[in-house]
């Protein structure tokens, strides 16, 4: 079975951008989000991020604040001196997943993200294609791979 391997580049990199974020500065949640779809071109779900958030400040990573701003109570959320030391510690890796943070962010903003909703689209078209359609299919995905692999080994993919 095929794996793709963005993902696991990627494991654990939501919590150290997040991490970097508060490096630089104290912020609420959204400020936080609003950061990492700056930094990455999306910006990830309430349910993928808060569980985050929460998980960062029990394991004591980041330290919250309530303060007041137009007479609302605001949490604003910092990294702890134990979460400076992780993010020290892990220096090399954060420099990795930042790298692929602006990649990911140029893909998405270079329109290259319409891919995934091509092969969305053929996975939910597969149980109604006919023989000859999936092999014209395989067919252009072959096609496919050998221009944009020559394309990345600096070939024009002709």
């Amino acid at each position: 079975m095929q794996r793709f391997r963005f993902k696991s580049r990627f494991r654990g990199g939501l919590r150290l951008l997040v991490l970097q974020i508060l490096s630089e500065e104290p912020t609420h949640a959204y400020g936080i989000m609003r950061r990492l779809g700056e930094l990455t071109g999306f910006m990830p779900s309430s349910g993928a991020f808060f569980p985050l958030l929460r998980s960062l400040v029990r394991s004591g990573l980041v330290e919250v604040d309530e303060v007041e701003r137009g007479g609302k109570a605001v949490k604003v959320y910092r990294l702890s001196e134990e979460g400076r030391r992780v993010l020290e510690s892990h220096r090399s890796r954060v420099e990795e997943v930042l790298r692929l943070a602006r990649s990911f962010r140029r893909f998405n903003d270079s329109g290259l993200s319409r891919v995934f909703q091509v092969v969305d689209e053929v996975l939910v078209s597969m149980d109604r294609l006919s023989d000859r359609q999936v092999e014209e299919l395989r067919r252009a995905v072959m096609d496919f791979e050998y221009r944009v692999l020559g394309i990345l080994r600096g070939g024009g993919g002709e």
